[in-house]
């Protein structure tokens, strides 16, 4: 088995006039061994992201930035930001999502190129458990969406040329063996 990579890519569906077909034309390379996509369209703003947006707000008056000296205080200018859009329950940028797999020998650079991003911009994966970890933000699977409840979008609306599902299973069922050989192999008070 090659040793794969995992690159995951965000694009906003404002940044071409058809993502979708943009995605596709660079989705034929030799390099690229797997890809799978989704159209994240169905996420609303929630208590998270406005902890974040009070976050930023926050950063931004520590940094001094531009327009601050209009504001009194710090209070004052997080609760004048706080008070724009966008609101607990407004509907987020659409948004897609793109994993393309190739093997270890693609840098994250050429990566970047075919997407016409910053290689800082690409989410890069060395093994296949964080592989398996971008595929499950695909679908908002993953712990970190779990947690901050993102929509769970359904495996039939993402896009790919291999079975996704089965490539996280497969791995899924490999981590419950080992586990199962660790609890053999290494005695319980040693793990404590």
């Amino acid at each position: 088995m090659k040793r794969e990579r995992g690159n995951l890519i965000y694009i906003k569906d404002s940044d071409h006039a058809d993502a979708e077909s943009y995605i596709r034309s660079i989705l034929d390379r030799n390099e690229i061994l797997k890809w799978a996509y989704i159209l994240h369209d169905k996420d609303i703003y929630n208590e998270h992201d406005m902890n974040s947006k009070r976050f930023g707000a926050q950063y931004c008056w520590a940094d001094g930035f531009e327009g601050m000296e209009e504001y009194s205080s710090r209070e004052e200018y997080i609760e004048d930001q706080m008070k724009k859009p966008p609101f607990i329950g407004d509907k987020m940028t659409d948004m897609w999502v793109v994993l393309v797999i190739t093997n270890k020998s693609c840098n994250k650079e050429t990566v970047a190129g075919w997407f016409d991003r910053h290689f800082c911009e690409i989410s890069r994966a060395i093994d296949r458990s964080e592989i398996i970890d971008q595929i499950k933000r695909l679908t908002y699977e993953d712990k970190g969406s779990r947690l901050i409840e993102r929509h769970l979008y359904p495996d039939d609306e993402v896009k790919a040329n291999f079975d996704f599902r089965s490539y996280v299973n497969d791995q899924t069922k490999v981590n419950r063996r080992l586990k199962r050989l660790k609890d053999i192999f290494i005695p319980r008070h040693i793990l404590e």
